[in-house]
């Protein structure tokens, strides 16, 4: 039974005892024994109805924050379903009204999303399983032309030269991510607590007040803006779906990696550049990344998922230079994927200061970057625009919502002053 129909049924039974009491203070008198009786069995009732309400409201909450429910449509494994190819292309179609793609699935998949987020879609809704990261990019795929490759009697899928991009690494160094978020979101965080000292008998200690802040999220907004063609959406095989789902994924990418290490850019979250104190690791030496290191540790953030990200022109200087040039043959990096024993990820995101621009480095507890997501990915096309439209075209928009936050500075190390050359 739905939660609105327990309402209803305990609303009558209420009613129904409401109705014995009134009878019985009208006429100046307690309750007689069978008007007792029933009333004391309508409240047995209402409390049943009471713990089958509580229970669906608990499943209800569950459902809207589990990670694979199914569709309300009786699809098993709505987790599957996201990953399904063929979503991208199905939602371009739904929202363009172009018939020839089945787009019954991607339409069910769009109303779970928003059931979940709470939010309406301006398009079609996918989910961020399917396309990952925000970035501004914008071409035209044409099935006889940039997207000609796709299309053909004897097409090979599986092995399509995708677009070079660069890999989100902040999940990879294991980002904390928060989904299917509402309204904004404050992070309590004690930036000073209690302090202790060692007294003398019958001495005082001295107080110290705690000194509680919070990190905050609030959505931010970024785009992608792009043409498909007609013929494209409509005769492309089902590894065209693939391909423009993962260079999609690739390219957003960059933008929250870059918002996330970097940011503090118009309209941008702050990220860890625009938040942390900077440090030098401009020489590069073996003194100052392991002073980078100590920094954390002194302030007692030397824990979780520790790491380093850094642009591969950094990457190459470190490969490159000597531990201590006249008694060493070591190189600082001796694995292109460890540095000072923990992990190591390039990034093209980490484009530091000066002109032409130095090189950036990150270390630090990834697990403290915080990465908040409000919707999935709102597809919106739109056949009618007027370069478009001229050419039987369908320009497809790309929005979502998103915001980055720091549990504790001191979890981070930033530079961004590598001379690389």
């Amino acid at each position: 039974m739905k939660i609105h129909e327990l309402l209803e049924q305990r609303a009558k039974k209420i009613a129904e005892m409401r109705t014995l009491q009134t009878t019985a203070d009208t006429a100046s008198r307690d309750l007689s024994d069978n008007e007792r009786q029933r009333f004391d069995q309508i409240e047995t009732e209402v409390r049943a109805i009471n713990e089958k309400i509580e229970r669906a409201q608990r499943l209800d909450a569950l459902e809207r924050s589990a990670a694979a429910t199914p569709l309300n449509g009786g699809t098993p494994d709505f987790d599957r379903e996201c990953r399904t190819p063929g979503l991208f292309l199905d939602a371009i179609a739904a929202s363009a009204g172009i018939e020839g793609r089945d787009t019954g699935r991607v339409r069910e998949i769009s109303a779970e999303l928003q059931r979940r987020t709470g939010r309406t879609a301006t398009g079609i809704m996918i989910p961020t399983e399917i396309f990952q990261r925000p970035a501004h990019e914008q071409r035209v795929v044409v099935s006889t032309t940039t997207g000609a490759g796709a299309i053909g009697t004897d097409h090979r899928g599986d092995l399509t030269v995708d677009a070079l991009r660069a890999a989100s690494v902040v999940d990879r160094l294991g980002a904390t991510v928060l989904s299917n978020l509402s309204g904004n979101v404050s992070i309590p965080a004690i930036d000073t607590g209690f302090t202790s000292a060692w007294i003398a008998e019958n001495g005082a200690l001295s107080p110290a007040d705690w000194d509680i802040n919070a990190r905050t999220l609030s959505p931010k907004h970024v785009g992608a803006l792009t043409e498909f063609s007609r013929n494209m959406i409509l005769q492309a095989d089902p590894s065209v779906d693939a391909m423009a789902t993962r260079d999609g994924a690739r390219a957003l990418a960059s933008a929250l990696d870059s918002a996330a290490l970097v940011g503090g850019g118009a309209n941008q979250p702050l990220g860890i550049g625009a938040t942390v104190t900077p440090t030098t690791f401009a020489t590069p030496t073996w003194a100052e990344g392991l002073a980078m290191i100590a920094s954390i540790s002194t302030a007692n953030a030397l824990t979780g998922s520790l790491g380093w990200a850094g642009h591969p022109d950094v990457t190459k200087k470190l490969r490159s230079t000597l531990v201590a040039a006249s008694t060493d043959s070591r190189m600082i990096m001796s694995d292109p994927n460890n540095l000072y024993g923990y992990q190591y990820y390039d990034t093209t995101a980490l484009v530091g200061n000066g002109s032409p621009a130095d090189r950036g480095i990150v270390f630090g507890d990834f697990s403290s970057l915080v990465v908040g997501y409000w919707t999935g990915v709102d597809i919106l096309a739109n056949p009618y625009e007027s370069t478009a439209y001229s050419k039987g075209n369908v320009q497809v928009r790309a929005l979502l919502s998103a915001d980055v936050a720091l549990r504790h500075e001191e979890s981070f190390a930033y530079a961004a002053d590598m001379n690389a050359g």
